[in-house]
C-alpha cells in the first residue's frame, strides 16, 4: 500500500539552516585559483626585477611603516640604513632539479641547491656571512626562508596565470625593529 506524500513545510528556520549550510560549503571549498596553481617546474629559469615605480614604492612604504614607529631621534638614521641594506634583488634564478630539490641564485650569489621542506641549513651568504636558508613549496608558491644574525626574512614567490611574471612577497623581521617590513616586487622571466 502506497502512502500519499505529505506536503513539506518550509519554515523560515529551515531556509536559514539551508542557507547556513550553503555558505559553510562555499567557505570550506578550495578556492578556484588553487586548481590553477603553478607547478614547481614552472618556476625554473631566470627572472629579472621589473623596476616598476609601484614595486619601488612598495619597498619604500614597507621601510617607512617601520621607521615611523621608531624613536623620533633615530628615524632618519634608521631609514637611511634600511634603504642602504634593503634593495631589490635584480635577478633571481631557480633550478628545479627534481620534485624535491631546487637550486636558488640571487644576483651574483649561488646557485645553491636545497631539499624542499627541510629545516634551514647554514650556507655562506652573499655578503660572506653564514646564514641559514630553507626552501619549501606549498599551494603553488615557492617559499624561501633566511635566518641570520638577529633577523629573519621570508620571500614567498608566486607566478601569474601564464607564468611570465613572478611576484615576491617579502617580510623582514628583527628583534631590533618594532614591526615587520613587508613589501612586494615583481620579476619578468628572461628568455
Amino acid at each position: 500500500m502506497l502512502h500519499a506524500a505529505r506536503p513539506m513545510r518550509i519554515s523560515a528556520q529551515n531556509i536559514l539552516a539551508l542557507a547556513a549550510l550553503v555558505v559553510a560549503a562555499m567557505a570550506f571549498a578550495p578556492p578556484t585559483s588553487l586548481s590553477q596553481t603553478a607547478a614547481l617546474e614552472d618556476f625554473h629559469g631566470q627572472w629579472t626585477f621589473s623596476g616598476s615605480q609601484r614595486d619601488l614604492q612598495s619597498l619604500e612604504n614597507g621601510i617607512d611603516h617601520v621607521v615611523e614607529q621608531l624613536n623620533l631621534f633615530i628615524r632618519e638614521i634608521a631609514r637611511g640604513e634600511m634603504r642602504r641594506r634593503i634593495t631589490p634583488e635584480n635577478r633571481v634564478r631557480f633550478g628545479v632539479e627534481s620534485e624535491t630539490r631546487v637550486s636558488l641564485g640571487v644576483d651574483e650569489w649561488g646557485p645553491v641547491g636545497f631539499e624542499l621542506g627541510e629545516a634551514p641549513r647554514t650556507v655562506r651568504g652573499p655578503n660572506g656571512d653564514d646564514i641559514r636558508i630553507g626552501l619549501s613549496f606549498r599551494r603553488g608558491q615557492l617559499v624561501h626562508r633566511e635566518i641570520h644574525g638577529q633577523g629573519h626574512r621570508t620571500n614567498v614567490f608566486s607566478l601569474n596565470g601564464d607564468g611570465t611574471r613572478l611576484t615576491m612577497g617579502a617580510t623582514i623581521g628583527s628583534n631590533q625593529l618594532p614591526d615587520t617590513i613587508r613589501y612586494r616586487l615583481t620579476y619578468r622571466r628572461l628568455r
